[in-house]
Protein backbone atom coordinates (compact mmCIF):
# COMPACT_ATOMS: atom_id res chain seq x y z
CA UNK A 1 0.00 0.00 0.00
CA UNK A 2 1.19 3.29 -1.12
CA UNK A 3 0.62 6.17 1.58
CA UNK A 4 1.27 9.38 -0.10
CA UNK A 5 3.07 11.91 2.22
CA UNK A 6 2.16 15.46 1.15
CA UNK A 7 4.90 17.83 2.02
CA UNK A 8 4.19 22.06 2.88
CA UNK A 9 5.47 24.08 -0.27
CA UNK A 10 8.55 26.19 0.50
CA UNK A 11 9.06 29.83 -1.16
CA UNK A 12 12.77 29.65 -2.54
CA UNK A 13 14.11 33.60 -2.36
CA UNK A 14 15.68 33.79 -5.40
CA UNK A 15 19.36 34.98 -5.49
CA UNK A 16 18.29 38.54 -7.12
CA UNK A 17 16.12 40.01 -4.75
CA UNK A 18 18.86 41.15 -2.65
CA UNK A 19 20.29 42.88 -5.82
CA UNK A 20 17.30 44.85 -6.86
CA UNK A 21 16.65 45.94 -3.45
CA UNK A 22 20.68 47.62 -3.44
CA UNK A 23 19.58 49.02 -7.01
CA UNK A 24 16.74 50.68 -5.72
CA UNK A 25 18.20 52.40 -2.62
CA UNK A 26 21.48 53.62 -4.93
CA UNK A 27 19.10 55.27 -7.27
CA UNK A 28 17.15 57.06 -4.94
CA UNK A 29 20.53 58.23 -3.63
CA UNK A 30 21.87 59.24 -7.03
CA UNK A 31 18.32 61.12 -7.35
CA UNK A 32 18.82 63.53 -4.01
CA UNK A 33 22.20 64.39 -5.31
CA UNK A 34 20.89 65.10 -8.56
CA UNK A 35 18.22 67.07 -6.97
CA UNK A 36 20.60 68.96 -4.63
CA UNK A 37 22.95 69.79 -7.75
CA UNK A 38 20.42 71.26 -9.41
CA UNK A 39 18.96 73.35 -6.42
CA UNK A 40 22.90 74.52 -6.24
CA UNK A 41 23.08 75.70 -9.57
CA UNK A 42 19.68 77.72 -9.69
CA UNK A 43 20.78 79.66 -6.75
CA UNK A 44 24.19 80.20 -8.01
CA UNK A 45 22.67 81.50 -11.08
CA UNK A 46 20.08 83.46 -8.88
CA UNK A 47 23.06 85.09 -7.28
CA UNK A 48 25.59 85.85 -9.99
CA UNK A 49 22.38 87.69 -12.39
CA UNK A 50 21.79 89.74 -9.09
CA UNK A 51 25.47 90.52 -8.61
CA UNK A 52 25.60 91.89 -12.42
CA UNK A 53 23.03 93.98 -12.28
CA UNK A 54 24.19 95.77 -9.07
CA UNK A 55 27.26 96.14 -10.52
CA UNK A 56 25.14 97.47 -13.52
CA UNK A 57 23.50 99.70 -11.08
CA UNK A 58 26.75 101.15 -9.55
CA UNK A 59 28.71 101.44 -12.78
CA UNK A 60 25.53 103.66 -14.02
CA UNK A 61 25.24 106.04 -10.60
CA UNK A 62 28.91 106.60 -10.93
CA UNK A 63 29.20 107.45 -14.64
CA UNK A 64 26.02 110.23 -14.22
CA UNK A 65 28.67 111.10 -11.43
CA UNK A 66 31.44 111.60 -13.04
CA UNK A 67 30.09 113.96 -15.68
CA UNK A 68 28.95 116.75 -12.90
CA UNK A 69 31.86 118.13 -12.23
CA UNK A 70 32.16 119.52 -15.34
CA UNK A 71 28.92 121.20 -14.84
CA UNK A 72 29.62 122.61 -11.61
CA UNK A 73 33.46 124.33 -13.20
CA UNK A 74 31.52 125.30 -15.78
CA UNK A 75 28.50 127.23 -13.25
CA UNK A 76 31.97 129.06 -11.31
CA UNK A 77 33.71 129.90 -14.84
CA UNK A 78 31.02 130.87 -16.99
CA UNK A 79 30.49 134.26 -14.47
CA UNK A 80 31.67 137.56 -15.45
CA UNK A 81 30.73 138.64 -11.63
CA UNK A 82 32.10 137.87 -8.79
CA UNK A 83 29.51 135.45 -6.72
CA UNK A 84 28.67 136.25 -3.30
CA UNK A 85 28.22 132.48 -1.31
CA UNK A 86 25.34 132.06 0.62
CA UNK A 87 22.56 129.92 2.54
CA UNK A 88 20.63 128.65 0.37
CA UNK A 89 22.72 130.53 -2.43
CA UNK A 90 21.31 133.16 -4.62
CA UNK A 91 19.02 131.55 -7.56
CA UNK A 92 21.46 133.08 -10.01
CA UNK A 93 24.72 132.59 -8.76
CA UNK A 94 24.09 129.34 -7.07
CA UNK A 95 27.12 129.27 -5.01
CA UNK A 96 27.09 127.99 -1.46
CA UNK A 97 28.71 129.24 1.33
CA UNK A 98 30.91 126.21 2.85
CA UNK A 99 30.44 127.89 6.33
CA UNK A 100 26.31 127.58 6.91
CA UNK A 101 25.76 124.99 4.30
CA UNK A 102 26.41 121.77 7.42
CA UNK A 103 24.10 123.67 8.86
CA UNK A 104 21.58 124.25 6.03
CA UNK A 105 21.75 120.17 5.99
CA UNK A 106 21.67 119.37 9.50
CA UNK A 107 18.12 121.27 9.63
CA UNK A 108 16.25 120.10 6.43
CA UNK A 109 17.61 116.50 8.05
CA UNK A 110 17.11 116.99 11.49
CA UNK A 111 20.31 115.96 12.59
CA UNK A 112 23.10 117.47 14.18
CA UNK A 113 25.43 119.59 12.58
CA UNK A 114 29.19 118.37 11.05
CA UNK A 115 31.59 118.71 8.37
CA UNK A 116 31.04 116.31 6.28
CA UNK A 117 27.12 117.54 5.28
CA UNK A 118 27.41 115.26 2.19
CA UNK A 119 26.88 111.46 4.44
CA UNK A 120 24.00 113.23 5.68
CA UNK A 121 22.00 114.84 2.86
CA UNK A 122 19.15 112.55 2.05
CA UNK A 123 17.88 112.80 -1.58
CA UNK A 124 15.36 114.71 -0.62
CA UNK A 125 17.51 117.27 0.11
CA UNK A 126 19.36 116.86 -3.44
CA UNK A 127 15.85 117.05 -4.99
CA UNK A 128 14.90 120.61 -3.11
CA UNK A 129 18.49 121.68 -3.03
CA UNK A 130 20.27 120.65 -6.14
CA UNK A 131 21.34 122.16 -9.50
CA UNK A 132 19.98 119.78 -12.24
CA UNK A 133 22.80 118.40 -13.91
CA UNK A 134 23.04 118.94 -17.89
CA UNK A 135 23.55 115.24 -18.63
CA UNK A 136 20.39 114.40 -19.62
CA UNK A 137 20.84 110.61 -19.22
CA UNK A 138 17.77 108.68 -19.23
CA UNK A 139 19.31 105.40 -17.78
CA UNK A 140 18.99 106.60 -13.83
CA UNK A 141 15.72 106.56 -12.16
CA UNK A 142 16.34 110.23 -10.67
CA UNK A 143 18.19 112.82 -12.93
CA UNK A 144 21.82 113.58 -11.17
CA UNK A 145 22.45 117.10 -9.24
CA UNK A 146 25.07 118.80 -7.81
CA UNK A 147 26.21 121.92 -5.61
CA UNK A 148 29.29 124.15 -5.68
CA UNK A 149 30.35 125.67 -2.22
CA UNK A 150 32.66 128.64 -1.87
CA UNK A 151 35.49 126.88 0.62
CA UNK A 152 37.90 129.51 0.90
CA UNK A 153 39.84 132.43 -0.25
CA UNK A 154 43.94 132.86 -0.44
CA UNK A 155 45.67 136.08 -1.04
CA UNK A 156 48.03 136.45 -4.23
CA UNK A 157 49.65 139.16 -3.22
CA UNK A 158 53.47 137.72 -3.48
CA UNK A 159 52.62 137.59 -7.27
CA UNK A 160 55.56 139.53 -9.38
CA UNK A 161 53.64 142.24 -11.48
CA UNK A 162 50.46 142.74 -9.49
CA UNK A 163 49.86 146.04 -7.59
CA UNK A 164 46.49 145.02 -6.36
CA UNK A 165 45.62 142.44 -4.43
CA UNK A 166 44.85 139.22 -6.51
CA UNK A 167 42.89 136.61 -4.43
CA UNK A 168 42.23 133.23 -5.58
CA UNK A 169 38.75 131.18 -5.01
CA UNK A 170 38.85 128.15 -3.87
CA UNK A 171 35.25 125.98 -4.80
CA UNK A 172 34.34 122.46 -4.23
CA UNK A 173 31.57 120.50 -6.65
CA UNK A 174 29.42 117.83 -5.05
CA UNK A 175 27.42 115.92 -7.17
CA UNK A 176 24.81 113.10 -6.37
CA UNK A 177 23.86 109.94 -8.67
CA UNK A 178 22.10 107.17 -8.37
CA UNK A 179 21.64 103.92 -10.49
CA UNK A 180 18.92 102.22 -12.49
CA UNK A 181 17.74 101.72 -9.06
CA UNK A 182 17.94 103.92 -5.57
CA UNK A 183 19.64 101.67 -4.11
CA UNK A 184 22.93 102.86 -5.47
CA UNK A 185 24.11 105.93 -5.41
CA UNK A 186 27.19 108.11 -6.03
CA UNK A 187 28.50 111.03 -4.59
CA UNK A 188 31.68 112.28 -6.41
CA UNK A 189 33.77 115.81 -4.93
CA UNK A 190 36.12 117.71 -7.16
CA UNK A 191 37.86 121.14 -5.74
CA UNK A 192 39.28 123.51 -8.17
CA UNK A 193 39.75 127.58 -7.63
CA UNK A 194 39.02 131.03 -9.63
CA UNK A 195 41.41 134.12 -9.65
CA UNK A 196 39.41 137.09 -8.48
CA UNK A 197 41.51 139.51 -11.14
CA UNK A 198 38.99 137.44 -13.92
CA UNK A 199 35.39 139.14 -12.27
CA UNK A 200 34.30 142.28 -13.89
CA UNK A 201 33.87 143.34 -10.44
CA UNK A 202 36.78 142.30 -8.57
Amino acid sequence: MCRVVSHPARWTRSPGRKEQGAALIFALVMLLLLTILGITAITTSSLQEKMAGNMRDQYMAQQAGDSILFDGQALVFNQQTKPVPSCPPDPVAKIWDSACLPADVAAFESLATGPNWWLIASSGWWTASGNLSGVGTTHTSQEPRFIVEQIQRVPLNAEIGYKKTVDRYHFRTTGWAVGVSDYSRSLIQGVFSKRSDTYVNQ
